[in-house]
């Protein structure tokens, strides 16, 4: 066995050139697909989150007296399938993304807030429950004189983010197969150049009685190595990257932000080291490694008579 492998390593160094290009492919393709899969992960947890907290927002002009904003609050916490009613300001809400991005309420002083105090109340409805009602009773009130500026339904943005994670999944799918294909093409190639370099001496090895798969072996080891090489490189370059921006950007306030985002959505995972990334690691290596012996193995059977 120590043979066959020093046999593939020679045929690999035989080839430096193709070699490295076949395993530069592959680590491209495992890298994009890699971070489109976590894209498409994002994109499809935040639809799930946002149906599970389906929200109707009703924006209110800042001319509109308050009790009746809150006399309105009071009637639609009292409908079936109401949730749960908050009222806020536009001030609210910029202090409260400030407290996200990890602004301590005492430097938040130092920001301008909106003077206009545009008032919403936001109802957040039942999974599964109908807002067309809520959408009616919404739009009698203003009929009746609320000076209500518009009405947002949540379920909106979530078609939007749902269209944008089926272009992303298409997109990644497509690009990915495509330099799929062109790793495989180029490890069938650099493995069928190899065999017709080394044509006589194959020819010995037959002539002496060697067996074909022990003649082939080797060739199909040198599949598995660039296969191998390629998502170790891969994997470990998304590791070391992902350490360097967790430490640098920990106390950055968009990477804070973007933290608690994922987080809200159930990727909070992703932040910190687990056994999922050593699990990815070992299934990304393997899938490599099989793609590159696959390959040669066709080759194989073509090139070698």
């Amino acid at each position: 066995m120590n043979l066959v492998w020093a046999t593939a390593l020679k045929y690999i160094r035989r080839n430096p050139g193709l070699s490295l290009a076949s395993i530069v492919i592959i680590t491209v393709t495992f890298s994009l697909g890699t971070m489109f899969f976590v894209i498409n992960q994002f994109a499809t947890n935040t639809v799930t989150y946002l149906q599970s907290q389906p929200t109707l927002s009703v924006f209110y002009d800042p001319k509109e007296k308050e009790e009746n904003i809150v006399a309105f609050k009071t009637h639609l916490e009292k409908q079936p399938g109401v949730l749960k009613v908050s009222y806020s300001t536009s001030a609210d809400i910029q202090k409260n993304y400030l407290s996200s991005v990890g602004i301590s309420p005492e430097r938040q002083n130092e920001f301008t807030f909106d003077t206009n105090q545009i008032r919403i109340l936001r109802v957040q409805l039942n999974p599964g429950v109908d807002f067309k009602p809520f959408v009616k009773i919404v739009e009698d009130e203003k009929n009746k004189g609320g000076l209500i500026i518009e009405t947002v339904y949540f379920q909106d943005v979530v078609e939007k983010i749902r269209q944008f994670s089926t272009t992303v999944t298409a997109g990644s799918i497509g690009i990915t197969t495509f330099l799929l294909i062109i790793s495989v093409i180029l490890v069938y190639l650099t493995i069928g150049f190899t065999i017709n370099r080394f044509a006589q001496e194959i020819e010995i090895m037959d002539l002496v009685g060697a067996e074909p798969k022990v003649i082939a072996m080797p060739f199909m080891l040198q599949g598995a190595i660039y296969g191998f090489a390629a998502a170790t490189i891969s994997y470990l370059s998304i590791i070391l990257l992902w350490a360097i921006v967790n430490t640098v950007l920990k106390d950055n306030v968009l990477f804070v932000f973007i933290h608690n985002i994922m987080s809200s959505v159930g990727l909070s995972a992703l932040f910190y080291p687990s056994w999922i990334f050593f699990a990815f690691g070992v299934i990304e290596i393997i899938i490599g490694s099989s793609i590159g012996y696959i390959c040669a193995f066709f080759a194989t059977k073509r090139y070698i008579k």
